[in-house]
Parts: structure tokens; sequence; C-alpha cells
């Protein structure tokens, strides 16, 4: 029981009843199941660049709580910038496949994120299909593609080899009564 005798009662709306089962990483998991510093995972998500979908921390400490789909976005921001493409368009990239998220972008069969990068400067534009369409090919010097499929297997494969601790698993709130 907290102090003063008081119960904790958690606070459960039904829109976050479905997300109770779902994992959650803190900036630490993250940063070591994908073997980057804290410090570089935190820095991005400061700056924007990568925006936890299950909750942002407001003030100090208080912690950053990503998704998986969120440690695979951080993952492809990882290995983007490693390829030398500026943070900015990297983050718009990684935007439009949170939009719906990688997990149910595969599980709709959209495997490919194709961004046209003729306008970087504009952002671009990412699409995101089952397949590679022929007409890309030639142009493909303008193209980005980015295999889904093949981050998620590689996130996984390093959260199999790194995560060996579990994940923080339905983070509420509580309430003092």
């Amino acid at each position: 029981m907290p102090r003063g005798g008081r119960e904790a009662i958690f606070l459960l709306t039904p829109s976050l009843a479905p997300r109770l089962s779902m994992n959650t990483y803190s900036t630490l998991d993250v940063a070591r199941i994908l073997g980057i510093e804290k410090s570089r995972v935190r820095d991005w998500i400061v700056k924007g660049f990568i925006i936890p979908s299950w909750h942002t921390a407001m003030a100090r400490g208080d912690k950053n709580l990503l998704t998986y789909d969120d440690l695979c976005s951080v993952y492809l921001f990882q290995q983007l910038l490693s390829k030398g493409i500026h943070r900015t368009p990297i983050a718009f990239i990684v935007g439009q496949i949170a939009k719906a998220g990688l997990s149910n972008n595969l599980k709709s069969g959209l495997r490919y994120a194709i961004w046209n990068t003729k306008y970087p400067k504009e952002g671009g534009k990412v699409s995101i299909l089952n397949k590679i369409p022929p007409s890309m090919m030639d142009t493909s010097i303008q193209m980005l593609v980015i295999d889904l499929l093949k981050v998620k297997n590689e996130v996984d494969r390093k959260r199999e080899k790194r995560g060996s601790r579990k994940p923080t698993t339905g983070w509420l709130s509580p309430t003092i009564r």
C-alpha cells in the first residue's frame, strides 16, 4: 500500500485496454537490443526524429516507452543514417511507415517502403507497396527501396540475441485514493 494507507487504483479507459498486452521498451532496452548508445536514442526522441507511440517523457524522471514498431523505427533510422542519409528525410520516411505501423503494414501484405528521392528537400514521397513495380526499376537512381520484412527479421534477431530481459508490459499510471 502507498503511504497514508491509501490503495493504488489503476484507471483503465476502454481505449487503453487492447494496448495492455503490448510489450513496451524503455530507451535503455532499445539501446541494449540494437547495440547503440542510450544517449543517441534519447537524442533522436528529444529532437523529434523518433516519436514513441506508447508514451513520451514529459518531465524529468519520466520514461519514454516505445513499442515493437518503434523499436523497428529506431533500427531503420540507425541503418539509413549509417548509409549517409540526413536525419530529416530519414525521420520523414520512418514517420510515413509508422502511420500504420510496420507490423500492420506487413500483416496487410505491404512489404516495401519506396521513397522517391527526386525532391528530398520537399520530403519526397513514400509509398508502401506489396511489391516493387517493374517501372520503378528503370528509375531506381531516384528511389530508395526498404524491405520492411528484412527490417522486422533483423530486429527480431537482435531482440533474441541481446534482449534477454523481458520488456515492460502494460504501462499504466496509478491514481492514489
